[in-house]
């Protein structure tokens, strides 16, 4: 850490501590983590003040640190202060991936967590299984899509993970249309995006004739930039396919991966939005849609700051906020091709 970051945090933490004392709820700050977007304090309030009393100086607070927002919550670390890093800085997917190579079977590097912790997302595990990445516009979904690719096929061998990519946009993938993971080119016809549901629906179903273990065959990931729009152009063909890869896929080694403005059950139905067990949320226009779009209340979604700051929620597990690792198609496009020269050698 640089010493000016580290002059602005003693200062700040001398700050929340005054206006605390001013207001006759005394506390120390015993600690707290440096995000790329987010900076956190770790508060010990003296024995008699109550959390309340904290969270009611909320914009005293803000005022006194001259940051716009200021979160309090509960942890482990006792009372949590969150506010925006003023030097937010970007996270390098190709600087990152080094630091988790090998990558584990089915697992993706996805960011860097507000702890400085890479952050993996193992796909075969139960508790993710599916994903669905929710945001308004600049949120950062694509660029989530593709880092999440990149992963794939920087780190994973061809003949153990391939990918069905679903693009209704025809942006998203088009630098990985070349790479041997793929089942075919990036989809971007409706018509033969239905055709390629049902050609993986008749692969599930014949693993499961064999009984075949999703280890002892290629896993299949199925990236869909903006579910909401193939649902409403494939009508209830794509519907019915989805819901039923959600619902038995990952016992035969499919997950799906999907990406939406904002799932509302009008467009996704009940079933579909069910069985994704691991929500992926950027930032959201209000507190209904953050709501929607992570399955439970008080996220604060509306309050990320876009361009990849995004929660991962899953189940009943804490709620986790984390950086995606951003990868440009120039830099995949160059690195693909250093990887391509090296694997002729």
């Amino acid at each position: 850490m640089s010493q000016p970051m580290r002059n602005y945090l003693e200062a700040q933490a001398d700050c929340v501590e005054a206006v605390l004392a001013a207001h006759r709820a005394p506390g120390h700050i015993t600690g707290g983590t440096v995000g790329p977007r987010l900076i956190r304090f770790f508060l010990n309030p003296a024995p008699h003040i109550r959390f309340t009393a904290i969270k009611h100086l909320a914009d005293d607070l803000a005022l006194a640190l001259k940051t716009p927002d200021l979160q309090v919550r509960r942890g482990a670390e006792g009372v949590i202060l969150e506010f925006a890093n003023p030097t937010p800085r970007a996270v390098d997917f190709l600087t990152l991936l080094p630091e988790v190579l090998p990558l584990p079977a089915s697992a993706v590097l996805l960011g860097l967590t507000d702890e400085g912790a890479p952050l993996l997302v193992r796909l075969a595990s139960p508790e993710v299984a599916h994903i669905l990445v929710a945001g308004t516009t600049g949120s950062g979904k694509s660029a989530l899509l593709r880092t999440l690719a990149a992963s794939v096929v920087l780190g994973h061998a061809p003949q153990m993970t391939r990918l069905l990519c679903l693009d209704p946009k025809g942006r998203a993938f088009q630098t990985l249309a070349d790479m041997p993971h793929l089942t075919r080119p990036p989809v971007v016809d409706t018509d033969e995006a239905v055709e390629a549901l049902h050609s993986l629906v008749r692969v599930m179903e014949a693993r499961d004739r064999r009984g075949e273990s999703p280890e002892a065959v290629p896993r299949v990931i199925v990236l869909i930039d903006e579910l909401a729009d193939l649902v409403i152009l494939g009508g209830a063909a794509v519907s019915e396919l989805l819901t039923r890869l959600l619902q038995r896929g990952r016992e035969a080694g499919i997950h799906i991966v999907a990406a939406t403005q904002r799932p509302s059950a009008a467009v996704l139905g009940g079933l579909m939005r069910a069985n994704f067990p691991l929500r992926l949320v950027g930032r959201v226009v209000s507190a209904d849609d953050a709501r929607v779009a992570s399955g439970r209340a008080g996220t604060n979604a509306h309050l990320l700051h876009g361009r990849g700051d995004f929660l991962a929620l899953g189940g009943g597990a804490e709620m986790l906020r984390f950086q995606v690792a951003y990868i440009g198609d120039k830099a995949l496009r160059q690195r693909l091709s250093v990887a391509h020269e090296l694997a002729r050698r």
